[in-house]
């Protein structure tokens, strides 16, 4: 029987192949898993001994009628161009590489491919699972966005949606997707998948700042927990449809008051801060855009 076969145990790998196995998805003898250093896969195989862990790509991929690959955009093209002698038309190929386009694979492999891009935040907690907190009514954590080529089945579209939607929230950005100009999936990518960063350094940066304004009276442990939990508490009101994101601006803000004062400031200065963010992360996404194109051209 064709395993389903994952390549590469970073950190994207390892939280997507665990959430798999937590979540009962697939039976562990159904999946193989290789990484170059496979004495990374020691605790996953002791977890899970039916789980057939190599170092051998090739064989995998000669097993396999699914492959998932968890490799940094850089490494795709040597590790594909490795694996592609022993895949076929079926073979479906499901990647995690940011930036890398469909176009670009086909001068290598033109059979079935889906692109997630996930969101670390997705990791299984099992604090979460077991939190009593019941506004948060399910077990998904996240954003995974998922894009397929026009050679991907119904079927293995369905696969992969279901797989993610198991412990994600899921946006299929072939419904946004317009043409290669388009820039929703880089937006999107920004949003989800480098938000979490962007949302820990923001609350790292308040809490230390606030606990330094307190002369150090309240620790920056304390103020961080005041902030995660005012965090927290807000995203419910807003995710639950009990108060809009305006309704607690204005519930909040009184005329003249601290909020009001605050607001006013962040408002003339946000923009021009969140416009210089899209403008250097967009700029960025075209770069590699541009020396992606070039590498795989020349493959052809």
């Amino acid at each position: 029987m064709d395993k389903i076969g994952f390549i590469g145990y970073g950190n994207m790998g390892e939280m997507i192949i665990k959430n798999i196995l937590e979540f009962n998805i697939f039976n562990s003898n159904e999946i193989i898993v290789s990484n170059r250093t496979i004495s990374k896969l020691d605790n996953l195989k002791e977890d899970y001994p039916n789980i057939i862990v190599t170092d051998d790509n090739k064989y995998l991929a000669k097993n396999s009628s699914k492959i998932f690959i968890f490799v940094e955009t850089p490494q795709f093209k040597e590790l594909i161009l490795e694996i592609s002698p022993f895949i076929n038309k079926d073979t479906h190929i499901i990647h995690v590489c940011a930036g890398l386009s469909f176009d670009n694979i086909s001068n290598i492999y033109e059979g079935s491919i889906s692109q997630v891009i996930p969101s670390i935040v997705s990791t299984f907690n099992e604090k979460y699972e077991k939190s009593s907190i019941e506004n948060l009514n399910n077990e998904k954590l996240g954003v995974s966005l998922i894009s397929h080529n026009e050679n991907t089945s119904d079927d293995d579209k369905e696969f992969v949606e279901e797989i993610f939607n198991e412990f994600s929230y899921i946006e299929i950005m072939d419904n946004f997707i317009k043409d290669n100009e388009d820039n929703s999936l880089e937006i999107a990518t920004i949003l989800a998948s480098c938000g979490p960063a962007f949302i820990s350094l923001i609350t790292n940066n308040l809490a230390d700042k606030s606990s330094l304004k307190s002369g150090n009276s309240i620790d920056s442990t304390k103020t961080k927990e005041i902030i995660i939990k005012t965090i927290l508490g807000t995203l419910i009101q807003i995710d639950t449809n009990n108060l809009s994101t305006d309704e607690i601006i204005t519930k909040t803000a009184t005329k003249k008051g601290i909020t009001e004062i605050g607001l006013n400031y962040l408002d003339d200065n946000f923009d021009e801060l969140s416009e210089n963010l899209f403008e250097i992360l967009l700029k960025r996404f075209d770069e590699v855009k541009i020396d992606l194109d070039d590498e795989y051209s020349m493959v052809k």
